[in-house]
């Protein structure tokens, strides 16, 4: 019976069709079955209609077998071919559409962190068993790849501002150990954002942003408004070699919480309302001379208690501190520290709470890359408009 219904099955009776659904309906995946042989069915009559009304010689040419999902398992399909090699189901299309829907799905659940277990159980309570431990394994193989071009993909030739830093994360390799990746985060012409680049050096070094500086270089970057990065030694040198022209902040967050470092619990309260009153954003009419004058005085006043701040305020690289307040007030909070890369890694981290260590390199910059993709395709696609008030970024001027 099930021979027969696979290519007439739009041509029982009644009473035929009552008894096929008598004989599946109990049986165990008899559901399947009976959706197997009405897709086989519908298929083998589309066929007959397309010869039919075919205007050059043809016929029918057997079938191929194929798999799709079904409920609870794999349907297995006899797809009908005619002679000539033009004929194309339209039923066929709905299924793999279905199947697209399932590989999305993975992608997203593996973009939330889960692993290729977690992923198995949510598909199955959605569609049965239909996909096994390595069919999932492929599909997350197929979105690691989708990510990898993203991450080398071509980039625009100018960006007025872009943030630096690293977050670091446990990998396996022979053994588990905590790895540095390298994190660049653009603002572009249109005041919108995306992330430049997901790179993995073992160690975060001066040397190693220099490296990943002159990869984004060669995948289109020719020049940069304003690099904005943390106080790693070194790194204003090494941003220097590749950017000669760019002009450079480091973040006021992170200087004043090195500095505190070198303060007793007892005296940080009021250190700290001092050396903040220096990093104000809001002074419409405060100058880089002028503040970078105003910390050495504060500093000094403090050098007699902790004589090692002394080495702070003969500094030669204070300037780049003060940098923010060339630009017009209404975006200095903007640039004046990393907040806004420390943000991306904070979802980074929301990420990556869900899995243990991961596997290997390239699984973690998967993981970072669809969560960078998705704040491409939302927040990161609003452009921050307060940057046409400066004119250093009102490029429609």
């Amino acid at each position: 019976m099930k021979e027969i219904m696979q290519e007439t099955a739009l041509k029982l009776t009644k009473s035929q069709l009552q008894t096929v659904l008598n004989d599946h309906i109990l049986q165990e995946n008899g559901i399947n079955e009976l959706f197997t042989m009405l897709i086989n069915g519908l298929m083998f009559s589309e066929r007959e209609t397309f010869l039919s009304q075919s205007e050059v010689p043809n016929k029918g040419n057997g079938y191929r077998l194929a798999q799709r999902s079904g409920i609870g398992s794999r349907l297995e399909l006899k797809i009908p071919r005619d002679r000539i090699g033009v004929f194309k189901p339209l039923i066929l299309g709905l299924l793999d559409q279905q199947e697209e829907r399932i590989k999305e799905l993975c992608f997203e659940l593996y973009g939330k962190g889960l692993t290729t277990r977690q992923i198995e159980d949510v598909v199955e309570n959605l569609y049965g068993t239909s996909y096994s431990k390595s069919s999932i394994s492929r599909i997350t193989t197929d979105f690691s790849t989708f990510v990898q071009a993203w991450a080398e993909r071509p980039l625009a030739t100018f960006y007025p501002i872009v943030y630096i830093d690293a977050i670091h994360i446990k990998v396996r390799r022979d053994t588990v150990a905590t790895e540095a990746f390298y994190i660049l985060l653009g603002l572009k012409e249109d005041y919108t954002r995306e992330v430049l680049g997901i790179v993995n050096i073992p160690q975060e070094s001066a040397s190693g942003w220099q490296e990943v500086l002159e990869h984004i270089k060669s995948r289109g970057v020719e020049s940069v408004g304003l690099f904005v990065f943390d106080g790693l030694t070194g790194l204003d040198v090494a941003v220097g070699k590749v950017y000669a022209s760019s002009s450079q902040q480091q973040c006021t967050l992170h200087f004043q919480r090195n500095l505190n470092k070198h303060i007793r619990k007892v005296d940080r309260v009021a250190f700290c309302e001092d050396i903040k009153e220096v990093f104000n954003p809001d002074d419409v009419f405060n100058t880089p001379d002028e503040a970078e004058k105003k910390l050495k005085e504060k500093l000094h006043k403090w050098c007699k208690a902790y004589p090692k701040l002394k080495s702070v305020i003969t500094s030669e690289k204070l300037s780049i501190l003060f940098t923010y307040l060339n630009f017009d007030y209404r975006i200095r909070r903007m640039i004046y520290t990393t907040n806004w890369i420390e943000r991306l890694n904070k979802s980074f981290r929301r990420t990556l709470k869900m899995r243990n260590a991961l596997p290997n390199p390239d699984a973690v910059i998967t993981l970072l890359g669809y969560v960078a993709m998705e704040m491409e395709e939302g927040t990161y696609s609003y452009p921050i408009t307060n940057f046409k008030f400066d004119q250093n970024f009102n490029y429609n001027c």
